[in-house]
């Protein structure tokens, strides 16, 4: 199983905070999966892009989904290589990371049997979308280049955000911050220190989510979840349906609502069973192995 960090912090904070219990990640080799973990370009401890040193603010947006398409390739082939005879590999991602990987399964359909698009934004009706308000105000679909540069950099406060009002274990939000902030080796060189992320993700969900569509979901042949929080602020009803809809060569398709989960379910030690238990189904490995 392939995973992939969401569109701020790098994969490490997006699915192995080990404090103070087992992370996600390892509860998914536990019941019986290689798990393999991908930092995109620009995220975690990949490196980052020429487009987020000082004084690129203001250059072409960094990573977008096209160049992260890139670093899927050469990650999924490295992993084939190291697996010639296991023809079954599942990958997801978060948010970001699943719009990532069904832009590569789109084009790349025959490397991935099982793909889980988890609280990823796909198309169908325009509107609707959380954070609308980051667009141009002369084209919806285009990011505001005035109030989001290049790249930006979040202070502990920033990542943590939304997530605190749901997390009171301060030791997870602090292995959080640190997971975060430990790719960027410049973090602690700001007063507050804080960690640089490229501004992509949100140019291309923008897209996305006004009529713009990144890949054709038609071409994917995999088995494909989809699984989706109800509460989720990123993705909407409307991306679930309409990528169910275009899924027309997929090996099969399920779709999967969380009831009363939020954005970050698969980080919430108390509340994760639901979550697990509906990736562990779907990739057919044992949820009670998981014990």
């Amino acid at each position: 199983m392939l995973l992939i960090n969401g569109g701020r912090p790098g994969v490490l904070a997006s699915w192995d905070v080990d404090k103070p219990a087992v992370s996600t990640a390892e509860l998914l080799a536990r019941a019986g999966h290689t798990v393999y973990l991908m930092d995109a370009r620009g995220f975690g401890r990949s490196d980052f892009t020429p487009e987020m040193d000082d004084g690129a603010e203001d250059g072409p947006v960094a990573v977008k989904s096209h160049e992260v398409v890139r670093d899927i390739t050469a990650v999924v082939s490295d992993i084939r290589e190291r697996h010639p005879n296991d023809l079954r590999l599942a990958a997801m991602g978060w948010a970001t990371g699943s719009q990532w990987l069904g832009h590569y399964a789109s084009l790349y359909p025959e490397t991935i049997s099982h793909l889980i698009y988890y609280q990823g934004a796909y198309g169908g009706d325009p509107g609707g979308w959380t954070f609308q308000s980051i667009a141009s105000r002369q084209d919806p679909s285009k990011l505001d280049r005035e109030d989001y540069p290049a790249f930006r950099c979040s202070t502990a406060a920033q990542v943590i955000g939304r997530l605190a009002e749901e997390v009171d274990d301060q030791i997870f939000l602090d292995r959080y911050v640190e997971l975060a902030m430990e790719g960027d080796e410049r973090a602690t060189e700001h007063e507050p220190a804080c960690f640089r992320f490229p501004s992509g993700p949100l140019a291309d969900t923008l897209k996305l989510v006004n009529g713009r569509p990144l890949f054709d979901a038609g071409s994917i042949t995999s088995h494909v979840l989809i699984l989706r929080s109800q509460n989720d602020f990123w993705s909407r009803p409307q991306d679930v349906i309409a990528l169910a809809a275009h899924l027309e060569r997929a090996s099969s398709i399920r779709s999967v609502e969380l009831p009363d989960a939020s954005h970050y379910v698969h980080l919430l030690v108390d509340k994760r069973q639901d979550f697990i238990e509906a990736v562990l189904l779907f990739t057919q490995v044992d949820p009670e192995a998981q014990n």
